[in-house]
């Protein structure tokens, strides 16, 4: 899938790490959930952020080839289908094959279990190989959520420490 954004859209990352450039090597390190093995997360709404610190990051991102992991995209888009159905079973299939198969073999059940193998060490190498550089998923309520690959996709324009120093100042 090609970039759903433009290049100057906004996005807000909220941390509790104090930092001044992303860094690959701490890809994920904020957070216990297991989609974080694929990089660093951006919300468009700041209120969705900012569950998770008290520093907020605005930042531009450069997006080229997305994967869309949003649960109706996985059983609809065509294009991304053959990765995806490899992700799950191992099994080589062109796009067409591989959708019907996810639609067929994928239920209500096996929901939880297949977001366990597309986020995994194995799964993202797949994704790069196949050159996406970024995912967008469902962040909750119909809002999505964008996860970069890497460091250099993200251009930082403005770092807000305030929230957090009026917190530690009181």
């Amino acid at each position: 899938m090609k970039s759903p954004i433009e290049s100057n859209t906004l996005f807000y990352h909220i941390t509790d790490a104090y930092f001044e450039t992303f860094k690959d090597r701490y890809r994920g390190s904020n957070t216990f959930w297991d989609n974080t093995v694929h990089g660093f997360f951006f919300s468009e709404k700041k209120e969705n952020a900012q569950m998770f610190g008290n520093t907020i990051i605005k930042a531009n991102l450069e997006i080229l080839k997305t994967l869309d992991l949003r649960l109706q995209s996985i059983f609809k888009e065509e294009s991304q289908a053959s990765l995806i159905w490899e992700i799950l079973s191992g099994e080589k299939l062109d796009n067409c094959e591989a959708l019907v198969s996810l639609d067929e073999e994928i239920g209500i059940g096996e929901l939880g279990e297949m977001r366990d193998s597309l986020n995994n060490e194995i799964a993202h190498k797949m994704m790069v190989a196949a050159g996406y550089d970024s995912i967008i998923s469902d962040f909750g309520d119909n809002q999505p959520e964008y996860i970069v690959f890497t460091a250099k996709q993200i251009r930082i324009i403005s770092i807000d420490r305030s929230f957090q120093e009026r917190k530690i100042g009181r």
